[in-house]
């Protein structure tokens, strides 16, 4: 069962800021990142796949947030979207 209040608590420490074509975007939780991996504008590579695995995990209880937030930016900066 979805819990919002559970996906709620996944907030990344810090806040990332990310570009995207002529728009930027503030991803702030894991969940957020899932959202944003999902419609990603990049070339889907192995640190992509990795991001999407840990933030998922990161909403299910299997890894921290900061954990995820720490491959969402490697995924992020490999891409060239990080501002």
């Amino acid at each position: 069962m979805w819990n919002e209040k559970a996906v709620s608590e996944k907030r990344f420490p810090a806040p990332v800021r990310i570009k995207s074509s002529s728009q930027s975007f503030i991803v702030s939780s894991a969940w957020e990142a899932v959202e944003y991996l999902r419609r990603w504008p990049a070339k889907r590579s192995r640190e992509y796949r990795i991001a999407l695995q840990h933030c998922l995990d990161a909403l299910d209880g299997l890894r921290t947030a900061g954990a995820a937030q720490a491959s969402f930016l490697m995924a992020v900066r490999k891409a060239g979207l990080l501002v």
